[in-house]
């Protein structure tokens, strides 16, 4: 499949045609490396999720964007929308990111007479959500210790035992 086209709303504000790119974040297991005594070899300890991070960046001066700036650790909500096409295909796929965090930096680069310029934004999600066609495929929430990939919840029994 191949990205055709992409959108991206902050906070209700539409950015179509400002976006230039979008990185989605990284989602990385947090391991650790164990042998105990008597193995024969290490194996990998899963600890968890490692930070994510996404970054926006949009054409020219973006001062909706810059209005998103700090806040709380799930203050802002960012929806990513890209249309996706197989080339032999007649239709197009949905692939839908959705994020809540905060934006932690910002790079609006130089300014030059007649260029358009670029505006770099970096957000911290403590929450991500993707799904392809309505199927979801990976739904993270730091804060409230979910890990679900493709509908199956793997932190419900760890939930569970922590009465939460």
């Amino acid at each position: 499949l191949v990205m055709k086209g992409l959108n991206r709303v902050v906070e209700g504000s539409n950015l179509h045609g400002l976006l230039v790119d979008v990185t989605r974040p990284k989602v990385a297991m947090k391991t650790e490396a164990y042998q105990g005594g008597g193995m024969m070899g290490e194996v990998t300890l899963e600890q968890g999720i490692e930070a994510m991070e996404m970054e926006i960046t949009a054409k020219g001066y973006s001062a909706e964007l810059l209005r998103q700036f700090g806040g709380t650790i799930a203050g802002k909500t960012v929806r990513y929308q890209g249309a996706l096409q197989q080339d032999d295909e007649e239709g197009y796929s949905e692939l839908v990111g959705e994020a809540r965090g905060r934006f932690v930096e910002t790079d609006r680069g130089s300014d030059k007479q007649a260029e358009g310029g670029e505006s770099k934004f970096k957000f911290v999600p403590t929450y991500w959500k993707e799904t392809l066609n309505g199927e979801e495929l990976i739904e993270i929430d730091l804060l409230g210790q979910k890990f679900a990939v493709a509908g199956d919840d793997r932190l419900k029994g760890f939930r569970a035992a922590l009465g939460l």
